[in-house]
């Protein structure tokens, strides 16, 4: 009989070059960083990241030398530019009325996205080293989030694209921000700095862009890696399924109402603090 010790798991040396060409993975005594680029510097976010950050996800939760994995970015933003070239030549910015656009793209990897990371079986530190302006969920669907001086949130999916905010920003602002203010925020382009994103409870810490990444790692170790591997798992078991069951209740229906509202309604002149990428 063979010991299910030998079953299948993944190994970081075996799966961190399938994934370098977006993420830049480090893993030491336990805890793995994660961290998003482009070419090496910030991440400019298109449908390689979003398709690839699914497999990743997934994977990681097979590598059973993973205690603690803490998400961040390059540079001076965690997701605030975007690759214009791939937005257009995907066909992103007129009607989504091809199944590869508003199914494969959009649609699908949405709605797996975001469940591939709540699906971790590890504790997740988020260290935000910059502005979030698109897809806020993986920031702020973590165990521990802290933020850069430098950080701010905005969303641009009414304000600067004229779409339905359904691809899980109407679940996660509503939550940390109470119904009220979370639409205000989604329809009226509001930018939420470091400063308030803490008072208001988006984030648990606020530090110097230098300090952050150095205040993750000490954060995993004196507050994960302090426990036993069990207590570490049950416990973000425990403490991330309320977002687990929004999620599976919400992100299909949003999206479908986005996906829809994209192929029905015409595109709209870009307006708001993200519109000269698309210049």
């Amino acid at each position: 009989m063979t010991s299910i010790d030998g079953l299948y798991r993944t190994h970081l040396e075996q799966y961190a070059p399938t994934f370098e060409q977006f993420f830049k993975l480090r893993l030491e005594n336990g805890i793995l960083e994660v961290r998003m680029h482009t070419d090496g510097g910030p991440l400019r976010w298109g449908g390689g990241p979003h398709r690839m950050l699914i497999p990743l996800f997934q994977t990681i939760d097979h590598d059973d030398d993973v205690e603690v994995v803490i998400l961040t970015g390059t540079g001076d933003t965690f997701n605030a530019e975007l690759n214009t070239e791939d937005y257009v030549g995907q066909g992103m910015l007129g009607h989504w009325n091809t199944e590869k656009t508003g199914y494969d793209l959009t649609y699908r990897d949405q709605t797996r996205e975001p469940m591939a990371l709540l699906g971790l079986h590890v504790p997740v530190i988020c260290a935000i080293n910059g502005p979030v302006w698109a897809h806020a969920e993986l920031a702020l669907l973590n165990d521990i989030v802290i933020c850069s001086e430098t950080t701010s949130f905005y969303d641009g999916h009414w304000e600067l694209l004229g779409l339905v905010p359904g691809d899980g920003v109407q679940t996660v602002f509503r939550e940390l921000l109470g119904h009220n203010r979370g639409r205000y925020f989604l329809y009226s382009g509001q930018r939420i700095e470091a400063a308030e994103a803490l008072s208001l409870g988006l984030v648990g810490e606020v530090l110097p862009a230098e300090r952050l990444l150095d205040r993750a790692w000490e954060i995993a170790e004196s507050v994960f890696m302090s426990k036993s591997r069990v207590q570490r798992r049950l416990a973000r078991a425990t403490l991330i399924q309320p977002w687990r069951e929004l999620f599976v209740k919400e992100i299909a229906f949003g999206m479908a109402h986005e996906c829809l509202g994209a192929a029905i309604g015409p595109p709209v002149p870009l307006s708001g603090p993200l519109a000269e990428a698309f210049s």
